[in-house]
């Protein structure tokens, strides 16, 4: 793992999460399949391997980063030799114990160096710290290498929506207690 150092951010880290390179490369997707016969609604998710490498443009992150570092709370930033290479931003449900992971991001130029790790450990410390039960995730489809990295660290499928993006992408829910987390 490289060295990195996980906090709250500065104005100016804020400032520059705004241009991590958060652009994804797949050589997967998740197929959704829904069938209904009579009184029964099978769905189906399939990996699917694509013909060529699909490059995914991150989408715009909106005023939520402002949103959280003005509250304070849900907000972290990995930061290496100075530099931001990756953040979290998190909001908590306490009446049903659950903490939403918006956004996770490494720079591409870092990836697989634990920096995505050592952030999804940073929320959900924040996360058992407000008694929070679970985390949950909401990934595109088309995001197969985060798909990958959450089931690694623990997640599993609970669910998706066909109308969670604005691009009419479809996302599907993963989460993990929090109970047994190192």
């Amino acid at each position: 793992m490289t060295s990195v150092h996980i906090r709250f951010p500065t104005l100016q880290d804020l400032n520059a999460c705004f241009q991590v390179d958060g652009r994804t490369d797949t050589e997967h997707v998740w197929q959704v399949q829904r069938s209904l016969q009579a009184d029964r609604l099978t769905v189906t998710l399939q990996r699917v391997r694509l013909p060529r490498v699909l490059r995914l443009a991150y989408p715009p992150l909106g005023d939520s980063l402002r949103e959280r570092y003005e509250a304070r709370d849900g907000l972290w930033v990995a930061i290496s030799r100075g530099q931001v290479i990756g953040f979290v931003e998190a909001r908590w449900d306490t009446e049903q114990g659950i903490g939403w992971v918006d956004h996770l991001v490494v720079d591409r130029s870092r990836r697989r160096e634990g920096v995505g790790s050592a952030l999804l450990r940073r929320v959900a410390q924040a996360a058992r710290d407000r008694g929070l039960d679970r985390l949950i995730v909401s990934v595109n489809v088309k995001n197969d290498p985060a798909v990958q990295f959450l089931f690694h660290h623990g997640f599993t499928l609970v669910g998706y929506n066909e109308v969670h993006f604005g691009s009419g992408d479809i996302a599907l829910y993963l989460a993990r207690p929090l109970r047994h987390w190192v």
